[in-house]
């Protein structure tokens, strides 16, 4: 083996020398030697810090303090939903590294919150009022910002409540992970912990987190930052409705009409179209075809799937062919219409009726939505202006639909 390697060493080191003539032939005389290539370095991934570690400790503490407040649904059918949801968010956030812990607390009250070390606690409420994955997903965006911002921790530095109560040396003990910490004042710090979660980490920490989970659900890919946006209008119509909610909810956030005013600059800033019935069960219109007297003639429903059942209820039903359309295709491009301004956030007063040619034309936002014909009103034995009447009752009667079946 030693005989060989020597034999073979001479010939390597000449192909090797030949190979290195070959490269400098391309380079032009007095050109200093190509560098060598050097293989991209992977930024190092970030890890846990000591203040992380920290935070976990305290937070477990939390976590005990306040599961012997509110009742933990164990194996709740929504914690696979609400996992999934926080690990396609976890890459975007400033800390990926986190394990979370999402619990599910057995109350009809609406809210969430969020302990340090990435303990996430949702009411059933909140659950069955959300209604998207992508609401679900800015609520948990939220969260996860109160986390990854370290507001917690901010709290605890500048609220003296936690220095008076454990003196400033134990604080600082706790806040650095120190292996001498009395658990006595490691189970002070998470019933506080737990009292500043319930209550809120101050306006310009609730905004910031507001901030963040725009941004996580933008760059997570998965979600509509719109959501957002739609889960503060949520509040602002509680704020207004419910001043007195169980767990403080109204209380725990700034004015939700200032956090509506921010989220929808940073959304127009980051260019997001505000289309706020791509993330909730709002108003939809479809098209069928339906016989009426052995005749097919096509069908415009509206529906609002919101509140506690669904609704839905004919707008028009076009019977004869209008300009080259049959019925059911008049129903479908109506429809097609309708459900393009619908997302983008039609109102009720943008809908209107106008006169034309002993027709009446529907339009939304001036566009045209449908036509009602003389030929229409004749086959239903009846007269244009009560069709029109009753379209339009329909239109206005699903955008209160909408509005009266949200949750909150």
């Amino acid at each position: 083996m030693v005989r060989r390697f020597l034999v073979l060493w001479p010939l390597l080191l000449m192909v090797g020398l030949l190979g290195a003539a070959a490269m400098g032939a391309d380079q032009p005389a007095g050109a200093p030697p190509a560098a060598t290539a050097q293989p991209a370095q992977a930024a190092p991934a970030p890890q846990m810090t000591p203040e992380d570690k920290a935070d976990e400790e305290i937070g477990k503490s939390a976590a005990e303090e306040a599961e012997k407040q509110f009742k933990v649904v164990k194996d709740s059918p929504d914690l696979p939903r609400i996992n999934a949801i926080i690990d396609r968010l976890k890459p975007a956030t400033q800390k990926p590294y986190l394990q979370y812990h999402a619990k599910v607390i057995d109350t009809g009250a609406i809210n969430a919150f969020s302990l340090p070390g990435g303990y996430l606690y949702f009411t059933r409420g909140l659950l069955d009022a959300v209604e998207s994955d992508d609401e679900l997903a800015a609520v948990a965006g939220h969260e996860m910002a109160h986390i990854c911002l370290n507001h917690s921790r901010k709290m605890m530095n500048r609220s003296d409540k936690y220095s008076k109560v454990l003196g400033p040396l134990v604080l600082a003990s706790i806040l650095s992970r120190s292996d001498r910490v009395d658990p006595g004042a490691m189970l002070v710090v998470g019933s506080l912990v737990v009292e500043d979660a319930l209550n809120h980490y101050g306006r310009a920490a609730e905004l910031e987190a507001d901030h963040e989970a725009v941004l996580y659900l933008k760059n997570s890919t998965a979600y509509n930052p719109v959501a957002m946006l739609t889960v503060a209008e949520g509040l602002a119509h509680m704020e207004s409705s419910e001043p007195q909610i169980d767990m403080g909810v109204a209380q725990t956030h700034p004015d939700a009409t200032e956090r509506i005013a921010a989220i929808s600059k940073e959304l127009t800033d980051l260019s997001i179209p505000i289309e706020r019935r791509r993330v909730t069960k709002s108003l939809t219109t479809s098209a069928v075809a339906v016989k009426v007297n052995d005749s097919e003639i096509g069908e415009l429903r509206i529906s609002a799937s919101g509140g506690s059942k669904p609704w839905s209820e004919v707008v028009f039903q076009p019977a004869v062919e209008y300009q080259g359309q049959s019925p059911l295709t008049r129903a479908t491009q109506a429809s097609v219409t309708f459900n393009t301004l619908l997302l983008a956030d039609l109102r009720p007063l943008e809908v209107s009726s106008i006169r034309s040619d002993g027709s009446l034309l529907v339009r939304g936002r001036d566009q045209d939505l449908f036509t009602i014909t003389p030929g229409d009103a004749a086959f239903h034995k009846t007269t244009v202006d009560k069709l029109a009447a009753q379209a339009m009752q329909a239109i206005r009667t699903g955008f209160q639909q909408e509005k009266v079946g949200r949750a909150y």
